[in-house]
């Protein structure tokens, strides 16, 4: 080809194999130009955007209705921060962040850590958001009891008193209300904003009482703030609390459970009597097992389970019918196998009356030569005793 391009001589070969070095070095130098004008470019366009989205966040987070910073969340587990606006809310991270609708958030929970230190507030989504490739259909947070906002530091909003008269007029339902000043726990007032702003409910703990709870030992009456309303127990190989509300069980941290009361099929009972035991809910489309319950709850569930009419397997009870069921069955086998021997025993005596009618004369018949034998035998001894006497 090289050959009949450039007329097939060797000075033509040798021409066109000098030229591309001559303008790869060209090219190379023209190359590292253009680069580094990209480059240029690209800075350039890069600070141009920051900048952009700096001004942009700075003009959005100034019309937010409130601010929550570092907020510990432990489903997606990372510290974050809430920019509350009136119809969305932003959640801010590192290296992501996500805008959740209020109309996705379809209920939310209040509840007690096992340890009565903390609280678990937890927003329910219908549609997910995604850490990386895995979903979360609920956003646990966790809060300090001992944290408060008093009168001196109240917790402020980033509205005017007209905007928050407008949003308890237009978008709060109910008595709870905003205010500009805020004080009180930091866990009520996060969950005052989201059920003012979303409008959703907020379920708190059940009736529930665990057997951990302590109790005085004076007045034998345990202290409401110290009723521990869930039981320690442990979901796919992670440690957590099952909590038994009202008409579902919700298990937490880590992976966040939610199993509603109508649901489930049955409640399957495992290890009963041993000092840890188990249980595993199954419903239609699924079944969850939680492990490592300490076997002084097992009363306390199972009253739960009857009083919310939830079908129960496995239980002592239920070994114990078992057991009695199989004891009866021997019980009957026994009786049977008494009457088959009965029956036989009266036949073989019908059999054998005249053999042993026969051995009965035979004995008295041998009885009465053993006598007639004795007093032969003492006639002898007295007959041998007189032909003594006479010698």
């Amino acid at each position: 080809y090289q050959r009949r391009v450039h007329g097939g001589t060797l000075r033509g070969e040798l021409e066109q194999k000098s030229k591309p070095k001559k303008d790869e070095k060209k090219g190379s130098d023209d190359d590292s130009s253009s680069d580094d004008s990209d480059d240029a470019k690209q800075d350039s366009a890069q600070i141009f955007l920051e900048g952009l989205k700096a001004k942009c966040e700075e003009d959005i987070s100034d019309r937010a209705v409130a601010h929550l910073n570092d907020i510990l969340m432990l489903a997606p587990k990372a510290r974050l921060d809430f920019d509350l606006f009136k119809e969305m809310m932003r959640i801010r991270g590192k290296k992501q962040s996500w805008i959740v609708q209020y109309t996705d958030i379809s209920q939310m929970f209040l509840l007690p850590a096992s340890d009565l230190v903390n609280r678990y507030f937890v927003i329910a989504l219908t549609k997910p958001i995604k850490s990386g490739q895995q979903p979360h259909h609920h956003l646990v947070l966790s809060f300090d009891e001992g944290k408060v906002f008093d009168e001196a530091d109240p917790f402020l909003l980033n509205i005017t008193e007209e905007e928050v008269e407008e949003i308890n007029q237009k978008i709060a339902s109910g008595p709870t209300k905003l205010a500009s000043k805020m004080s009180g726990p930091v866990f009520e007032i996060v969950g005052k904003l989201f059920k003012v702003l979303s409008g959703a409910k907020i379920i708190g703990p059940g009736k529930f009482q665990s057997c951990a709870t302590k109790i005085d030992q004076d007045t034998k009456v345990s202290n409401p703030k110290d009723i521990i309303r869930s039981i320690s127990c442990s979901c796919k190989a992670t440690s957590g609390s099952l909590y038994p509300l009202e008409k579902s069980f919700f298990f937490l941290p880590k992976p966040s459970v939610y199993i509603r009361n109508d649901e489930i099929r049955s409640v399957k009972f495992s290890n009963v009597g041993q000092r840890y035991f188990d249980i595993a809910f199954h419903t239609k489309s699924f079944s969850h097992e939680f492990q490592s319950i300490e076997k002084k709850e097992y009363t306390a569930l199972i009253e739960w389970f009857k009083a919310k009419d939830l079908k129960t397997e496995g239980t002592k009870e239920d070994i114990m019918r078992q057991q009695a069921e199989a004891m009866g069955g021997d019980d009957s086998e026994s009786e049977e196998d008494e009457d088959f021997a009965g029956k036989e025993s009266s036949e073989s005596d019908g059999d054998f009356d005249e053999d042993e009618s026969d051995d009965e004369g035979g004995k008295k018949d041998n009885k009465k030569d053993t006598k007639k034998d004795k007093k032969k035998d003492k006639k002898k001894d007295k007959k041998d005793k007189k032909d003594k006497g006479e010698k």
